[in-house]
């Protein structure tokens, strides 16, 4: 990321430097790799037209590992926090929080993986906080001041959240839909794309392994386990593809992760780039994984689930991943896990019943809704065409790293 302020295009005075007929200037905050994901699907909405000029900046978090390396691959303008915060912009668009009421700009709040599904961290021995993750008052309030100008929801029920964990942000909720998982479902359609950017023989039943982050994470309490059931799998008719969650691939650093790795090699297995998860979902015959939004996101595409519950009172009451736990086939390790993987396609029909609702109830709209909440803040008409969810990119098999 640069380390000093620019002039253009967002310095004091740059509009006599821009080539083009810039009318406003946005500002897409990453706080993280995986909150970046949210953003740039927001941003790819907007940053074709010729009045608008996005910069990028890296807001302050814990896990911010890698945020910097992915800006700086995107080809885009990034300027320091610093200059973020003491500079004004048409428009901020942000998936997290921290620092936001710093920034001199109408806030849109993104959803940071599927909405109102987990409950925010207590210490050990603590009672539950109940606190819906970037739902209540703690992520959308400074003092009081209610932070973002408009706060999107993917479904009806993040209202009723709202009304109790953060009546004021009522008025600013905004009903636009999930286009992550409009994405996801645009890009089923090149399955088999995806299958051959991921390395999958045609012959093969795809297996796809997610992680979340931290102590409740499948990588934490059942990764030595599963991954004994996986050597298991016959490696001529099954392909195995890992993704972890941003914070725990580059929170400790994919070298770390690819050693652990090779210490307990498993046939077949391979690790994708976190940010190649949907194209994996895409691609995949049967999904395993745990609370983290790539389960739920996968399942609501309608891509058979083996999961793996998280403890009680960490989910939300109501929320997506409730009806995950409630109707996926559970990831039970105690037995073989062929006939897991066969019972999670039986359980397909119920699973689709109760978990897209609670993902998404205006399906396949986002991208229209979105942009139009968009160009109200700008204060900008429309563009003329319709906005639609675009395909994921075809990912490259990844390559692991070699030690000198």
């Amino acid at each position: 990321m640069s380390a000093h302020w620019l002039e253009m295009p967002a310095g004091p005075g740059a509009a006599r430097w821009h080539t083009a007929p810039v009318e406003r200037l946005v500002l897409a905050v990453c706080h993280t790799v995986a909150s970046a994901q949210h953003v740039l699907d927001a941003i790819g909405l907007v940053e074709a037209d010729e009045r608008v000029q996005v910069v990028f900046t890296r807001a302050p978090d814990v896990i911010s590992n890698g945020t910097d390396e992915l800006l700086a691959s995107l080809g885009a303008v990034v300027i320091p926090w610093e200059q973020a915060i003491r500079s004004t912009f048409g428009l901020a668009v942000a998936a997290d929080c921290a620092g936001l009421h710093q920034v001199r700009a109408p806030i849109i709040q993104l959803p940071h993986g599927i909405t109102s599904n987990k409950v925010a961290w207590s210490p050990p021995g603590e009672p539950s906080t109940g606190l819906v993750t970037g739902l209540s008052a703690p992520w959308l309030t400074w003092y009081g001041r209610l932070i973002p100008e408009v706060v999107t929801i993917s479904h009806g029920a993040a209202r009723d959240v709202l009304a109790r964990q953060c009546p004021q942000a009522l008025p600013a909720a905004r009903l636009t839909g999930d286009l992550c998982l409009d994405r996801l479902t645009a890009s089923l359609a090149r399955r088999a794309a995806y299958r051959r950017g991921l390395g999958v023989p045609v012959d093969r039943t795809l297996v796809a392994v997610s992680s979340t982050w931290g102590e409740w994470s499948l990588f934490r309490r059942a990764w030595p386990a599963l991954r004994e059931a996986l050597r298991a799998l016959p490696p001529d008719r099954y392909a195995i593809r890992a993704v972890l969650h941003p914070a725990a691939w580059m929170g400790h650093g994919p070298r770390q992760v690819e050693a652990w790795a090779r210490s307990r090699r498993v046939p077949g297995l391979r690790y994708v780039e976190p940010l190649d998860w949907r194209a994996l979902a895409a691609a995949a015959d049967v999904w395993i994984g745990d609370f983290g939004s790539p389960t739920i996101y996968a399942a609501a595409a309608g891509i058979p689930v083996v999961h793996l519950p998280a403890p009680e009172g960490r989910v939300a009451p109501g929320s997506a991943a409730e009806a995950l736990a409630r109707t996926a086939t559970p990831l039970d390790l105690d037995r073989p896990l062929a006939p897991l993987l066969r019972d999670a396609g039986t359980r397909r029909e119920a699973v689709a019943a109760a978990v897209p609702p609670l993902v998404s109830s205006v399906r396949g709209q986002a991208a229209r809704r979105l942009r139009a909440e968009i160009y109200r803040l700008l204060r900008l008409p429309e563009p003329a065409g319709r906005a639609v969810a675009r395909p994921v990119a075809v990912p490259e098999p990844y390559r692991r790293r070699v030690s000198p």
